[in-house]
């Protein structure tokens, strides 16, 4: 993220053993001091609002259509 400047991270997970990888990889972001630079979005089949809140991500989609829709609405607002 450093590197490329990202603002925005999509974070997506088929199984619910990949909800503690989401946790980590936003506690590296935060601990990289990049919380705050780059919205990150969860998503994939077992993924809710409350995986979202659990894994402290800013938002989540039910599927690929709502991510990149999120995505474009974040990507506005940083203009």
């Amino acid at each position: 993220m450093k590197t490329s400047r990202a603002s925005i991270l999509g974070l997506s997970g088929l199984l619910r053993l990949a909800f503690d990888s989401m946790r980590e990889t936003i506690a590296a972001l935060a601990a990289a001091g990049l919380r705050d630079k780059v919205k990150v979005m969860v998503g994939g089949g077992p993924v809710d609002v409350n995986v979202c809140k659990s894994v402290g991500a800013d938002d989540w989609g039910p599927d690929a259509q709502s991510a990149v829709r999120l995505a474009k609405q974040w990507a506005q607002v940083a203009v």
